[in-house]
């Protein structure tokens, strides 16, 4: 199947890359900037994507889809649910958005690592149709033998199937996979300027320059899920990790 990685870069000052993960998010209504059901606090964004017909698919051109969780007090909230309202994906019409970076809320919620994404790589894991419809159920997934989860990766990436950590029935029924997110970044080429927080690859993981971390999953993965909803669909994530 084909997914797409994102090939990431470190931001310029003022940066107004749509594509990003980590940092401020750009074009952001303030009022929209989620707050932790839990706690209360601002959330931290986790990502930020713009539709696209084929990697990234939310029904209308110019929609964006930022992702948020909680950060403040990591481990305290349940930032791993899909439910809980420590984490939040919020789908933005082109309309509402203001065209400049979100001032930081008052509560200054903790911010990861900044990127933004330049483009993406189209790949392929070679996982065929009848194999990723076993993806989403515990027991077909166990039978599919570890010759077929191998081909997946675990980075960051759009598309194909997901990349399980744990159990596959937590997924949400009904809801179609759309990517997911890795606790560390890969980098597909050296950035241009050093950055303490970005360190070379030499076993250039599936042909990265360099890595540097990313946001907290326990060191696992966050996934991806939507659902067609009205007026425009419905996004959640959940985490696992091992």
């Amino acid at each position: 199947m084909r997914y797409f990685v994102p090939d990431i870069r470190l931001p310029e000052e003022s940066s107004a890359s749509i594509e990003r993960l980590g940092g401020i998010p750009f074009g952001l209504a303030t009022a929209d900037w989620p707050l932790c059901a839990e706690c209360g606090k601002s959330q931290s964004l986790l990502a930020q994507l713009a539709h696209h017909p084929d990697r990234l698919d939310l029904g209308r051109n110019g929609r964006i889809l930022f992702v948020f969780q909680c950060s403040h007090d990591p481990g305290m909230c349940d930032t791993w649910s899909a439910t809980s309202g420590a984490n939040a994906c919020l789908v933005v019409e082109p309309e509402n958005l203001t065209g400049i970076q979100t001032p930081l809320p008052a509560d200054t919620p903790p911010l990861d690592n900044a990127v933004v994404i330049a483009g993406w790589v189209a790949r392929d894991d070679s996982v065929t149709d009848a194999e990723a419809m076993a993806f989403y159920s515990d027991e077909k997934f166990l039978e599919l033998g570890e010759n077929v989860w191998r081909k997946v990766t675990n980075g960051t990436k759009l598309g194909s199937v997901p990349s399980w950590v744990q159990s596959p029935d937590e997924a949400p029924k009904g809801w179609r996979f759309i990517g997911q997110l890795d606790s560390g970044y890969s980098f597909l080429s050296m950035p241009d300027a050093p950055c303490p927080w970005v360190k070379p690859d030499p076993e250039a993981w599936e042909g990265r320059a360099a890595y540097a971390d990313g946001p907290n999953f326990g060191g696992g993965i966050a996934y991806l899920f939507l659902t067609e909803g009205d007026p425009k669909p419905e996004v959640r994530m959940f985490w696992q990790c091992g």
